[in-house]
């Protein structure tokens, strides 16, 4: 019987896939129609593709909840003793899982886009088809490479579990929240195509197309900024960020998506750039693919990766050159004739923007030589190559340097025509400031390096420019949302800026062989090893170190760092124990016992850390203002 309910699950579920490929392969040939098709119909189409995805990911989650071991990924991924939440995110914390979140989250865009747009029909039409085409893609990969819902051969009354890494509450944000960025750049795409399709790319489309940008890059900051803050607190190394490949795969649409997100403004305002727009939005999701692939296709060890055969990997290869090939073969084609006629001059906030571009695309680049270059080594000389966080310090600071300088300068510069010499006067005070702070931190603590004065004068400059130009404009009554937008991202880029120095400059770290009441010593902190407790979770068990932080010989607060074991798979895991503070962390890690009598305790201190995040969230509520902008001239 429980064989047969699975059999029926399975072929519901596929037959609901089945329904919306059938729904996406018909809505392409909005790419040949030309006359109008009512939004009625749309609006019916997309809600079959987003209904039967929906109903298929639902049963999904379903038989994870109920353990039903008779599925494949189910049995890979998952044990009935596994608590309720990582069964949950347990669906989507696999390979094919994860693929049908992705199709899930296409449709929802496509759903979402024929409810809100307003378009031309024309254009509306094209950017429907072109989103079937996704769909319709990643929806064969699913059926006939990686279906969620293979059967096993024989019965199981038990699975394999979860990989304990893995089974942490943020996981099952993380993911959907990163994906929401990823694939919501497939929509930004698919305006491309369409635009370039209907030689239609003005300030019309810019305004059409510019929420959309900012949803996608809102969400794909949160998930970098989620993912960061996972590595952090879980992996037990003390930091943030390690420039792994993945993370590296995520990071490089972020800064084509920054750099396309100007382009838009300056489309949407003086209706030039067009052939900037378009290439940074082709090449924006390109490489969300990109990082799909890497991700998918087994040649990257990380911790991130669902390891996979090389024929899924071929599959995304050859579905990558084939939207490759097309898009850039358009752009070749049309993507000249769509720019109109515009001069500025060489000081504007035209060729400002322009600038900060090219610097994050050379950024862009610099990260993807690292990420790519040795798997190239790997493939054709055999050969293992690492590229570490030195390589990426030493090649992107001087193109930091010069990012925040034209960050700082840009919104001064008047459009078309303006001067660096009346936007130095506007900022003169803020300069001085900025530089006395600078020089005065670095006294006060111990004297930074040369470079790093250089980036906290910027970075503070950048910080007391952007609320310097919001305060004026609140004055001039022209305060409006996305001006708001702009002052908390570029002000919170500046903090973050700063916090990472300052975090990279002063973190501490000690490792120390411990005894129970050993008194461990960091800086002016005292730690005392009280007790080891053994504790039993609900699907593992651990050995708990209990050490109290001292303040005039009087505890002040308790860390309690874990080592824990689970049976399913059988695995050991570090689990930190972090005390934050509003100007550092304290972060405390043990490794397994080498030694009955002693225990391997790293500590670290950790300054800043707060400011880190508050930045990133500057960052992100600054780009849900732009989204809810009023439509006035800055």
């Amino acid at each position: 019987m429980a064989g047969t309910m699975s059999e029926i699950l399975s072929f519901v579920a596929t037959f609901s896939l089945i329904i919306c490929l059938i729904i996406s392969l018909y809505q392409m040939r909005l790419f040949f129609i030309k006359y109008d098709t009512t939004k009625n119909n749309h609006l019916l189409f997309s809600s079959v593709q987003l209904s039967s995805c929906f109903f298929s990911f639902a049963i999904l989650i379903y038989i994870f909840l109920t353990s039903n071991f008779d599925f494949q990924i189910v049995h890979s991924n998952s044990h009935s003793d596994k608590p309720f939440i990582y069964k949950f995110s347990g669906a989507w914390g696999n390979h094919e899982g994860s693929l049908l979140m992705w199709i899930l989250i296409l449709t929802i865009f496509n759903f979402l886009f024929v409810i809100y747009d307003s378009s031309n029909f024309k254009l509306r039409n094209k950017i429907i088809a072109n989103q079937s085409f996704l769909i319709l893609g990643f929806l064969a990969f699913c059926l006939f490479m990686s279906s969620p819902f293979t059967l096993m051969e024989e019965s199981f009354s038990q699975g394999l579990g979860l990989n304990p890494i893995l089974q942490d509450p943020l996981l099952a944000i993380h993911p959907p929240v990163l994906y929401l960025g990823y694939v919501g750049f497939s929509l930004v795409f698919s305006f491309a195509i369409a635009g370039m399709l209907q030689d239609k790319v003005d300030q019309e489309w810019a305004i059409a197309l510019k929420p959309w940008i900012l949803v996608a890059w809102i969400f794909l900051t949160l998930g970098i900024a989620l993912g960061s803050f996972w590595a952090y607190y879980e992996l037990g190394w003390g930091g943030y960020w390690f420039w792994d490949p993945v993370e590296n795969a995520s990071l490089m649409p972020w800064l084509s998506a920054t750099a396309l997100l100007h382009c838009i403004i300056v489309l949407e305002k003086r209706n030039t750039l067009q052939s900037w727009t378009i290439l940074l939005s082709i090449l924006t999701f390109s490489l969300s693919l990109i990082g799909t692939f890497l991700v998918r296709s087994g040649v990257l060890n990380s911790v991130h990766t669902f390891a996979s055969d090389p024929g899924r990997g071929l599959f995304i290869l050859l579905f990558l050159a084939l939207v490759l090939f097309f898009s850039f073969s358009l752009f070749a084609t049309k993507g000249s004739l769509l720019e109109k006629k515009s001069s500025f001059g060489a000081i504007s906030r035209e060729s400002g923007i322009l600038v900060n571009n090219w610097l994050l695309l050379t950024i862009l680049f610099i990260v993807f030589l690292g990420t790519i270059y040795p798997l190239f080594i790997d493939l054709v000389l055999e050969k293992s190559l690492t590229v570490g966080p030195q390589f990426y310090v030493v090649t992107i600071t001087p193109i930091l340097i010069l990012l925040i300088m034209f960050m700082t300068i840009t919104p001064l510069v008047g459009w078309t025509k303006g001067s660096f010499s009346q936007a130095f006067i506007k900022i003169k005070y803020s300069l001085i400031f900025s530089l006395t702070l600078a020089f005065a931190i670095s006294l006060y603590f111990s004297l930074f390096p040369v470079t790093q004065i250089i980036i906290l004068f910027l970075s503070f400059s950048l910080i007391a420019t952007s609320l310097f130009l919001g305060v004026n404009l609140y004055k001039k009554n022209i305060f409006v949302k996305s001006i708001l937008g702009r002052t908390l991202s570029h002000a919170g880029f500046g903090l973050f800026i700063v916090s990472v120095i300052a975090n990279a400059t002063y973190s501490e770290e000690k490792i120390y062989d411990a005894k129970v009441k050993d008194i461990l010593e960091l800086n002016e902190h005292q730690f005392v090893f009280e007790k080891v407790n053994r504790v039993e979770g609900e699907n593992y068990s651990s050995i708990q170190a209990v050490f109290n932080l001292l303040r005039d010989d009087k505890p002040i607060n308790q860390f309690t760092p874990e080592i824990r074991f689970y049976n399913d798979p059988p695995t050991a895991t570090s689990e930190t124990s972090i005390v934050q503070g509003v100007f550092k962390d304290i972060y405390i890690v043990m490794n397994v016992p080498q030694y009955q009598d002693s225990i391997s305790v790293r500590i670290h201190i950790k300054p800043f850390m707060n400011f880190i995040w508050l930045g990133v969230l500057m960052i992100i509520i600054g780009g849900i203002f732009s989204i809810f902008q009023r439509v006035k001239s800055a």
